[in-house]
């Protein structure tokens, strides 16, 4: 009994001793903190809430886009249809694990649709592969299109750059949209080429290109026909128009000169975010943060404490906020997130 009791006090004991090291840091700390504060003091809490809901709206669309998705794997499966109101809960609480676990996190939510549905723990997986692709087009066409047409940007220092790295992006979207495509309509053809052109090279890593693209290909068959993809395709672009609208509105709620960043600044600002929240930067803790805060500092001028405090305040929005509801819903639904990430890991390594 004893024994028990002490390893459920260890992750107390642990947060204790976490909270006095930041307690010390903080209190030694040369960092203007009392300037964070006061711009956190300053800031209108009322577009903080808006900022807010609307950034809660792209779990209900990433449901109902999800539930697009699901339409081809019913027949098969010979199972009834699941709403896409159905499924919210599950976004919300895979998120909320992602938040809580990182990257584990991003399994709950196939595992739970799975439960829900009674489809496949790898058929969810497939229709997560294919969600990226469908975020990362409608991201690029947001973030290219910005750079590329917007008017604001060229008072920035280097826009001659922003607009040939908006030209890039627009090209290599288009050119993996067009490798989707072919990949879809005739997967084996493209999965034969690759071998041929791979096994030049190396035999081995040839049969594993062409064995991943036929894989692929068949997560593919989730967009069953062109009015799905069609769907899916604004249901994306409506979930990343939500999330630069909630950067737009945490910009404004923070006094001048945050408050001045136009439209074209604040997406520009979305796509550093969303770059190093992709790739974690070595040795930093939160790559959306730090990318987010080196913007603001050094592209666009801000003073440092007040580019922490917006800084801080756009992970709180964007990446923080759905916690509450998913706590919530995990509540009512009697689900342990922590069992829900272990279950939804020991599943991906037996998979």
């Amino acid at each position: 009994m004893a024994r028990v009791s002490l390893r459920s006090a260890v992750p107390w004991i642990a947060l204790l001793l976490i909270a006095v090291f930041v307690g010390y840091k903080l209190r030694t700390s040369r960092f203007d903190w009392a300037g964070i504060v006061a711009g956190w003091r300053m800031a209108d809490f009322r577009l903080i809430l808006l900022a807010t809901l609307v950034i809660l709206t792209n779990y209900i669309t990433r449901a109902m886009r999800w539930a697009v998705f699901l339409r081809p794997a019913f027949p098969a499966a010979r199972r009834s249809p699941e709403g896409w109101w159905g499924l919210t809960g599950s976004q919300f609480v895979g998120f909320t694990g992602l938040a809580i676990f990182g990257r584990i996190g991003e399994l709950i939510r196939p595992l739970l649709v799975s439960r829900r549905t009674g489809l496949s723990f790898s058929s969810q997986i497939a229709v997560v592969t294919v969600e990226r692709v469908f975020d990362l087009g409608a991201f690029a066409l947001i973030f290219s299109a910005n750079l590329l047409f917007a008017p604001g940007l060229r008072t920035l220092p280097h826009h001659e750059l922003f607009h040939r790295v908006g030209f890039a992006i627009a090209a290599l979207t288009l050119a993996i949209g067009s490798f989707v495509v072919a990949v879809r309509l005739a997967g084996a053809a493209v999965a034969g080429l690759m071998q041929g052109l791979v096994s030049t090279v190396s035999r081995p890593a040839g049969e594993a290109a062409a064995h991943k693209i036929l894989a692929f290909r068949d997560g593919l068959n989730v967009v069953d026909n062109l009015t799905d993809f069609a769907l899916a395709a604004a249901l994306s672009l409506v979930t990343w128009l939500a999330i630069a609208l909630s950067y737009v509105l945490v910009m404004r709620a923070f006094p001048p000169p945050v408050h001045d960043l136009t439209i074209a600044h604040t997406i520009l600002l979305m796509g550093f975010s969303v770059v190093g929240g992709v790739v974690q930067l070595p040795g930093v803790g939160g790559g959306a943060q730090t990318l987010a805060i080196g913007a603001l500092t050094e592209l666009f001028g801000i003073p440092a404490a007040l580019a922490v405090s917006a800084g801080i305040m756009l992970w709180l929005v964007t990446s923080m906020s759905v916690i509450p509801f998913g706590l919530i819903y995990a509540r009512v639904e009697g689900i342990s997130i922590r069992q829900v990430a272990r279950n939804s890991e020991a599943a991906e390594v037996s998979r």
